[in-house]
């Protein structure tokens, strides 16, 4: 009988605990397979991608107005652009490691980020409003203003501006979270939800794509909120590159352009 090699064994059982260990790994960060050291020639976007019409994956590539307003930005600073997909949650962290070079991926400005980041100027006016049935439209006339002290069941999206605004704000409604924006419209179909509280362009988006489910918004904004892109503080030279793109794309009348292309309602 051969006699056993121990040190083989010892290896290969190291070996298979590796991937052992990999494949029990959760695959919630998704920085890690699109994470890229810091490069002159690239600009690298950090992006959520589940947050259509803004920035949403489409046939394996990453798409919508974000998307588009950072291909023009990397060209205008003479980059290639390079998308970073994250978890929302791991945005600013990504940013302040140096691990992105810019957030753009529909975050409003708030007092609470700008302590850590820098904010571009805005590139778009935005808001908390309802997702609604159209059959029930009138129940929820006055928008957000409409839950005050009823029995209805609201989706938001996990730790996002609806969120908050609803835990803080309205009493006595039921809060059911989300991760995925698809997921809380697909409940609102099914009337596990009676309404949806998100960000104005998301959920002008929506109601067009679920005509045939018959959704509608309610126009009406809750909160005034300006979007715009998330930078380190100590990198004033891309701030200031962002802020000159954006007004020579308002100059032009390109921006007013591509926000209606891609948002409907708006």
């Amino acid at each position: 009988m051969t006699k056993p090699n121990f040190h083989f064994s010892f290896f290969l059982l190291i070996a298979l605990l590796g991937l052992f260990l990999s494949a029990c790994n959760p695959a919630g960060n998704m920085s890690q397979a699109t994470k890229i050291a810091p490069d002159p020639s690239l600009l690298r976007v950090g992006v959520s991608t589940n947050a259509p019409p803004l920035i949403y994956t489409k046939n394996n590539k990453v798409v919508g107005l974000e998307a588009d307003l950072a291909r023009k930005l990397a060209e205008y600073t003479g980059k290639k652009v390079h998308f970073v997909k994250l978890d929302w949650k791991n945005q600013i962290d990504a940013l302040e490691n140096n691990e992105i070079d810019i957030i753009m991926s529909g975050m409003s400005i708030t007092d609470a980020r700008q302590y850590r980041i820098a904010f571009s100027a805005p590139y778009l006016r935005s808001g908390q409003i309802l997702l609604v049935r159209l059959q029930e439209k009138a129940r929820f006339s006055t928008g957000i203003y409409s839950l005050m002290n009823s029995s209805y069941v609201i989706g938001t999206i996990k730790d996002t501006t609806g969120d908050l605004f609803i835990t803080k704000t309205i009493n006595g409604v039921e809060v059911k979270n989300f991760t995925k924006s698809a997921d809380a419209v697909k409940a609102l179909i099914n009337k596990e939800i009676d309404a949806f509280v998100y960000d104005a362009p998301m959920v002008c988006h929506y109601a067009a794509i679920n005509e045939n489910n018959k959704l509608t918004p309610i126009l009406t904004l809750a909160t005034e909120e300006y979007m715009a892109w998330g930078i380190r503080k100590e990198d004033t030279e891309l701030l200031n590159q962002a802020n000159a793109f954006l007004a020579d794309l308002k100059n032009k009348q390109q921006l007013q352009r591509m926000i209606r292309t891609w948002i409907p309602y708006m």
